[in-house]
């Protein structure tokens, strides 16, 4: 006779994309800073150069031609 005490569980293909992507961005660390910056102008420079260096690592990526966007454009 089968175990009745823990009966097979099941998962959506939601809960198990949810679950990857919650591990996946828990395993992310944020930029470590020596401090914060003080001023506005030192906050929109901070953030100048994170958008830099974040466009260049999306310029690494190959993406292939065959690739389709995740939206369709309507008329």
């Amino acid at each position: 006779m089968k175990n009745q005490k823990h009966p097979p569980s099941r998962m959506t293909r939601r809960q198990l994309a949810g679950a990857i992507l919650a591990t996946a961005a828990a395993a992310q660390t944020p930029p470590s800073a020596p401090s914060a910056p003080a001023t506005p102008d030192a906050e929109l420079q901070a953030a100048r150069e994170r958008n830099q260096r974040t466009a260049e690592e999306l310029a690494k990526v190959q993406v292939p031609m065959a690739a389709e966007p995740a939206f369709h454009f309507t008329a």
